[in-house]
């Protein structure tokens, strides 16, 4: 559930990696293409990666309903502070 309501929040695909070790993975990932070992990080998520668990893709309804409480979240934080 909490996936799925990200994945409409930001309006964008998320995919949930196998490793249960996900931070020190990517950690990884991001120093071995600072190290040179890669060339970017998409190719060190192909070798060094254990593929994906789950995808969840943006409900596009959801998706536009949030969109529109952030602006009226803004419009109330303009408000707020000319108060």
């Amino acid at each position: 559930y909490i996936m799925q309501m990200m994945s409409d929040v930001i309006g964008m695909p998320l995919r949930i990696h196998k490793s249960e070790q996900t931070c020190a993975a990517g950690a990884a990932m991001f120093a071995a293409t600072a190290a040179g070992i890669y060339a970017s990080v998409e190719d060190a998520m192909k070798t060094m990666g254990q593929g994906f668990d789950a995808e969840y893709h943006p409900d596009q309804t959801k998706t536009a309903l949030y969109q529109t409480r952030y602006q009226r979240y803004l419009q109330l934080g303009k408000f707020l502070e000319n108060e």
